[in-house]
């Protein structure tokens, strides 16, 4: 564990529904402007993991530390509230609606008539668009369904920059696009750590997530089974063997 104050502490968290016990003790932590992949296989506990950091599932043990100060999200929103984002696999934008009021859905500002001040959502919206690296786009009014899937992706990612958060809790975000789309996802995350955003990075492509992360975090089967930095293992085929080996239930010397 490092020695300044993390954003995100978690300690031996354990959850079970009814007599399923799906976290059996992970505990983790997430340090500002950097990536850490939580990376496992199929059931490792990493979606149950998230939802109980930001309080869709309350764990049945363990501590949750938020910038030093223990905490327990009632729910997303008061998660959100103090800087913790997630960004879902399946979270979509309305395809009829413009870049800006995607951007801006649920928290479209008003002028003092009452109106919606598109003129401020057209401006705060090219500036998010230059911060996450879709200066070319330059159009805010364009309708969502003209975005690839990789701008649409960082768009999202840009919407929870904007409002604010410290954390990007980030799920499988290059699921079903293309390599060019996902290469403009990963660069939209590389902007992000560059402004001191911290990352959860969870996703199938055992090597995206390595080139993306700075330190990998290993579950199987609800357990923390290993963490190190990138620069400790020798690659993605590495990383892939310890997966195996833990998987088949073997351990990690």
């Amino acid at each position: 564990m490092s020695e300044r104050t993390p954003l995100l502490q978690l300690n031996d968290i354990k959850k079970s529904f009814g007599s399923i016990q799906a976290l059996k003790g992970v505990s983790l932590e997430v340090n500002e402007g950097e990536v850490l992949a939580l990376v496992g296989d199929n059931g490792a506990g990493k979606s149950t993991l998230i939802k109980n950091i930001v309080g869709y599932h309350q764990p049945n043990s363990g501590e949750i530390y938020w910038r030093g100060e223990r905490v327990t999200f009632k729910n997303p929103d008061e998660a959100l509230e103090r800087g913790l984002s997630i960004v879902y696999q399946d979270m979509e934008l309305i395809p009829s609606l413009t870049v800006a009021r995607n951007l801006f859905l649920g928290k479209e500002p008003t002028t003092r008539f009452g109106k919606l001040d598109f003129d401020l959502m057209y401006d705060e919206t090219k500036k998010v668009l230059d911060e996450i690296g879709l200066e070319s786009l330059n159009d805010p009014t364009l309708p969502a369904e003209n975005l690839s899937g990789g701008e649409a992706q960082s768009i999202k990612i840009g919407r929870a920059l904007h409002f604010d958060a410290d954390l990007l809790i980030l799920d499988e975000p290059l699921r079903n696009l293309s390599v060019k789309e996902s290469e403009k996802v990963l660069e939209t995350v590389e902007r992000t750590k560059e402004q001191g955003i911290g990352t959860i990075y969870i996703s199938h492509n055992i090597f995206n997530a390595y080139e993306l992360a700075d330190r990998i975090h290993l579950l199987d089967a609800g357990r923390t089974m290993d963490e190190f930095r990138k620069e400790e293992i020798a690659g993605p085929k590495e990383l892939i063997n310890k997966m195996k080996t833990v998987a088949g239930g073997g351990t990690i010397a």
